[in-house]
């Protein structure tokens, strides 16, 4: 339980450090939770916790936590015709992928048409758990004992390993499922200080046991951790989810690396990667995708991070400004050079001062993959995948237009 006094100091001292012969509560710390709502009470908890700790990484990692998370958030869709009508569909209704598309095709140009629209947005900050963070820190700090986990730094550890979420799926506490499901693949693999083997290893058994299934495509969010275990399926996010979590659970630095939208194809395309003995991210392919880094498949690959890039359209937008899906809705680093040759390309625009972007043909539609922001009568995009056909688009009342 949380002392009563301690509950009551933070209370009266938001815009500054409490009395304690340790360091003070970090300004950003203060200044999230100042601007919570009632569900302070678990962020103060979540402190409270671990303040007495003798080891000052729980307090770090707390404190790493919090002063990132008013921009992380879940998001949920509704599946609906153009009327705003909700459609009923289970995938597993439908036997094949192209039964599925059927109907989709059936229903987006024959009846009412369909889309996904965002139905909830909820802010970690208002709606996280004291309990799971509490248990999110423990355990990983826990996978810092791992013979391995010497391999990395403690900036590794917290922007890598220590965050709860990868993308704007709904927050679980998957962390503490994978230890009590998975523990026994440190015992296969072996406690020792290259992770190499266990990288390979857990690549191979989700890419063994698990199934990439087309119909999963069409699910607008990742499935939870009990969820895929289950099913034995799914989309390409939803295997680089599992293989990052599985990761992250036994202290390797892993996160997801993505394409917004293939080129000439549909859908999307996710893998997980993981920080190996000499620094580098490698890529955990799923089976038999390696083709689509030769074929002129990708435009783009965006890297997913916990904490904020400047530099990133989510970090300049205004929240309420609407944006095409995954450009700027989280945190990324762009390392499209990391695995294909790019190309600068230049578009003649009309406007100025206007956001521009970069779109592929996708599933029977032009969708953006890159943005750039126009002060002159051109638009640049610096690193594309080279050898793809590009159109220039921009957002008029809130729809995707080309210029």
């Amino acid at each position: 339980m949380v002392p009563f006094v301690f509950l009551v100091m933070l209370g009266m001292q938001q815009q500054s450090c409490l009395k304690s012969k340790r360091p003070g509560i970090p300004a950003k710390v203060v200044k999230v939770i100042a601007e919570t709502g009632i569900n302070r009470v678990e962020l103060n908890k979540t402190i409270g916790h671990f303040f007495d700790k003798q080891d000052s990484i729980f307090l770090h990692s707390v404190y790493f936590i919090i002063q990132n998370l008013p921009h992380q958030y879940a998001v949920t869709y509704s599946l609906t015709d153009f009327s705003d009508s909700l459609l009923d569909i289970n995938l597993n209704q439908f036997d094949t992928y192209e039964e599925l598309k059927q109907w989709w095709f059936e229903q987006k140009y024959h009846k009412n048409g369909i889309r996904y629209k965002p139905k909830k947005y909820t802010l970690d900050r208002d709606t996280i758990t004291a309990e799971l963070l509490i248990s999110t820190i423990k355990l990983a700090i826990k996978s810092r004992s791992y013979p391995w986990a010497k391999t990395y730094s403690e900036k590794d550890f917290f922007e890598f390993v220590l965050p709860h979420r990868f993308g704007n799926e709904a927050i679980h506490d998957w962390r503490s499922k994978a230890n009590e499901r998975f523990s026994w693949i440190m015992d296969s693999v072996g406690y020792q200080e290259d992770p190499s083997k266990l990288i390979r290893f857990v690549n191979a058994f989700v890419n063994t046991n698990f199934v990439f299934d087309k119909r999963y495509l069409k699910q607008p969010e990742p499935q939870q951790f009990d969820e895929i275990l289950q099913t034995k399926k799914g989309n390409y996010q939803d295997l680089a989810y599992l293989k990052a979590m599985l990761l992250r659970t036994f202290g390797i630095p892993a996160t997801i690396d993505y394409v917004p939208y293939l080129a000439d194809t549909t859908g999307s395309y996710y893998f997980a990667v993981a920080k190996n003995a000499s620094g580098q991210f490698e890529p955990l392919l799923p089976s038999q995708t390696e083709y689509l880094f030769e074929e002129h498949k990708i435009p783009k690959v965006y890297r997913r991070i916990y904490t904020d890039n400047p530099n990133s359209l989510f970090a300049l937008k205004d929240l309420s400004m609407k944006t095409p899906p995954f450009i700027g809705h989280y945190y990324y680093n762009d390392v499209t050079h990391e695995y294909i040759p790019v190309s600068s390309f230049r578009f003649p625009v009309k406007r100025t001062d206007t956001i521009y972007y970069a779109a592929v043909f996708n599933d029977s539609s032009w969708r953006a993959i890159d943005w750039t922001l126009s002060y002159t009568d051109e638009a640049v995009f610096s690193e594309l995948g080279s050898n793809i056909s590009y159109r220039i688009m921009l957002i008029v009342n809130d729809s995707l237009v080309f210029e």
